[in-house]
Formats: structure tokens, C-alpha cells, sequence
């Protein structure tokens, strides 16, 4: 978990295409948006049971902003079941949140336990010299010459998330 722009989706998504690495390995990602009107089309059109498959047939299951799980209690029952058969059969899940289980308002008791059986771990805003990677980074894809202490001044004075960072970089 983390504030916005810190990198959660991105690091994720690197797991997910080190997973895909893996000879026969599956994988799955969603933001919980998605699996939200996935889950009401299966219901409309009765194809609950394809709904659950899809979820539970994998080896890692990627779910990005599960806080937006709070309040949606029969997507939330079915999250339960499908964490517990992934969790049963020893498969992976990993979510990324803007805060930790424990401060989701609307989130059921068992969810949070459960969430909590895993690492929980917060991203926090880049250190200086990761900053100024990111920028020399981001810097060497374009072909603009930006001098050196021009980076150092943007890294040294944006220090929020890594989205503000690259925004300094492409106004400059």
C-alpha cells in the first residue's frame, strides 16, 4: 500500500511479467473496478460460475486498488471464497491499496484478517538517489539534452511520488 504515484501498479506488473517468465505459470491482473463489473455482468447474464473460474484457476492473482472492495458486500463474499481456494491450493494474490486492510472502512473482519496473513507492506516516496535514477532514467529514452545539475535540481526538489517527478521532467 501507498500513496498515489509511488510505483504499487508498476511493481506489481513486474511481478506479473516475471510470473509469465515462468514455464507454465498463470497469471492474472484486474483493478478491482473491472472485477466489480465483471462480477455484476455475471450476474446479469448468470455466468457466475465462468466469473469464479477465471479468478480461481490461476497461479497469481494481481488485484490492483482493493480499497475500492469497502462497502460492496456480495463482491466481497465472493472475493472471500476466491481468496480461500487460492489461499487453499497455495497460490499467490497480491493487491495493491492506498492504505493498509486495517484502515478500509467497509471492509468485512475476515477480509482484513486475511489480508493481514500476508505481507503487508507500505511503498514509500523514493529516496533521493532513486529520484535522480528515475529521472536519468526516463531522461536517456527522449532526445532532449537536459544538463545533469537540472536533474539533481528536480530530483532534490520533487520529492512527493514518482508521477509528480516525471511530470517536472516533461514540462522542463
Amino acid at each position: 500500500y501507498g500513496q498515489t504515484g509511488i510505483g504499487k501498479t508498476h511493481l506489481m506488473q513486474a511481478v506479473g511479467h516475471r510470473v509469465l517468465n515462468s514455464p507454465g505459470m498463470s497469471v492474472s491482473y484486474v483493478c478491482l473496478e473491472t472485477l466489480l463489473n465483471e462480477y455484476v455482468e455475471s450476474l446479469k447474464t448468470s455466468t457466475t460460475m465462468e466469473f469464479r473460474n477465471k479468478s480461481r484457476s490461476t497461479d497469481v492473482l494481481l488485484v490492483d486498488d482493493i480499497q475500492f472492495l469497502a462497502g460492496k458486500d456480495s463482491l466481497q463474499e465472493e472475493f472471500f471464497h476466491t481468496f480461500n481456494v487460492l489461499y487453499d491450493a497455495h497460490k499467490q494474490i497480491i493487491m495493491t491499496s492506498d492504505m493498509p486492510p486495517r484502515e478500509m472502512p467497509g471492509l468485512e473482519p475476515r477480509l482484513v484478517s486475511r489480508f493481514e496473513w500476508g505481507l503487508v507492506t507500505e511503498i514509500e516516496s523514493p529516496d533521493f538517489e532513486t529520484r535522480l535514477a528515475i529521472l536519468q532514467y526516463k531522461h536517456s529514452l527522449n532526445k532532449i539534452r537536459i544538463p545533469d545539475d537540472l536533474l539533481v535540481f528536480i530530483a532534490d526538489n520533487i520529492k512527493s511520488n514518482v508521477r509528480s517527478l516525471e511530470g517536472a521532467l516533461t514540462r522542463v
